[in-house]
């Protein structure tokens, strides 16, 4: 049974509560067989995991050991423990029917593994493992073939993706079929195939998903959202609820990016202001409309988003003169202007798409105009990969609002 190895335990809980990378566990294996140490003393000693947080989840690797909790709950409670500094009892006892109400018995195929299976990603022996997986720890088959390495979490994510899209009637299932084996033979992410080969363009003016507010303001990882999702998936309950039931955020961060949602939608407020706002109303313990008024630049004057040919000046990449001559009296789209200047050779291919990735997410109001100024000047100085620098600076946003260009 896998949860009788402790050391994959051990990584279950600590990937499942967000506390460490599992790739940073793999590494941390070497120094186990060099100094003859424990996995959890290991990780601690190279400063990867607190003692505070080390000693909740070796209390809850305990229980399960002894049969005495599931490994679901036990994620579930770690998730509030290491957020609300409590013990691990507390935690357990904080857990009401809201964070049990997800608990779902897999299944041999469902929707997600059956398009998976289709497209030629796995086969009926990874189902099968994944699914003793699933039964014995309590964790979904999408994050047990993720975990046992069947999958990867690009293809994962497409195929959820693929299958929220179906349900929504925006793809049908040979669509679905085609982004899957895209994504499989070129390893771009599903938003990019779905832009690219035009099978399902993501509309201008949409805003962020209630998830997607979640996850800029830090609240949940990729894998928690996976998860979230691909509950939603398969039981199609309303996504914010499933997030509660996780573990993930409380309902008043829930009632709070609702309340945001409607106000992007008002064009009250961009979409970054309302991730900076959600994060202050949940550490500051204030109310949204405070945690918007105390913000810095303020919210209000209404700045509009640059154009393409305005951010290329900002980030020092085209010079104003430059940008007059080619373009004075001409009315282009933004795509227009940066075929232009790529077949003028003033970008070259990699960096005309990160212009007009950063220029989308400018003009759909998630990256503010200095920012993304910014991003853009070192993304073409220094040659750099715009998801990368977007990570490290601190920016989490939908990759799906990075393949909007008229």
């Amino acid at each position: 049974m896998l949860t009788k190895d402790r050391n994959e335990v051990l990584s279950l809980l600590l990937t499942g509560a967000r506390i460490i990378d599992l790739a940073v566990i793999e590494q941390a294996y070497a120094s186990v067989d060099r100094l003859d140490t424990p996995l959890n003393k290991v990780l601690v000693m190279l400063g990867h995991v607190s003692q505070f947080k080390m000693d909740r989840v070796l209390q809850a690797e305990s229980m399960i050991r002894e049969n005495a909790l599931s490994p679901d709950t036990a994620i579930k409670a770690l998730r509030l423990a290491t957020s609300q500094q409590l013990s691990f009892e507390d935690a357990l006892a904080t857990l009401g029917d809201e964070h049990k109400k997800t608990q779902l018995l897999p299944t041999l195929s469902n929707e997600i593994t059956s398009l998976l299976l289709e497209a030629a990603v796995i086969n009926n022996d990874q189902i099968g493992r994944a699914l003793k997986a699933s039964l014995e720890n309590g964790m979904q088959m999408g994050r047990a073939l993720v975990f046992h390495r069947d999958v990867s979490a690009l293809m994962m994510k497409a195929a959820i993706t693929c299958c929220m899209l179906k349900q929504e009637e925006k793809i049908d299932q040979m669509s679905a079929l085609r982004a899957i084996e895209i994504v499989k033979k070129t390893n771009m992410t599903i938003e990019e195939v779905l832009f690219r080969y035009d099978i399902c363009p993501e509309e201008s003016g949409q805003g962020p998903k209630v998830y997607e507010l979640f996850a800029m303001a830090g609240f949940i990882s990729d894998s928690d959202l996976m998860e979230c999702l691909e509950l939603h998936v398969l039981r199609g309950r309303q996504i914010g609820q499933i997030f509660i039931e996780q573990g993930l955020i409380s309902p008043e961060v829930l009632e709070n990016a609702i309340v945001l949602q409607g106000m992007i939608a008002d064009n009250a407020i961009k979409a970054y202001h309302a991730a900076e706002a959600l994060r202050d109303a949940y550490s500051k313990g204030i109310s949204i409309y405070q945690a918007l008024g105390e913000l810095d630049p303020p919210v209000t004057p209404h700045v509009p988003s640059f154009s393409l040919n305005q951010l290329l000046v900002a980030a020092n990449v085209m010079s104003q003169k430059t940008m007059d001559s080619l373009f004075e009296g001409l009315e282009l789209s933004s795509r227009q202007v940066a075929k232009k200047l790529l077949s003028a050779n003033y970008l070259n291919d990699k960096s005309c798409v990160t212009a007009l990735r950063c220029y989308s997410l400018n003009t759909e109001g998630f990256i503010g105009n200095r920012q993304c100024a910014e991003i853009l000047r070192h993304c073409i100085s220094y040659n750099a990969n715009l998801d990368e620098q977007l990570a490290a600076w601190g920016y989490f946003v939908p990759n799906r609002m990075h393949w909007i260009w008229k």
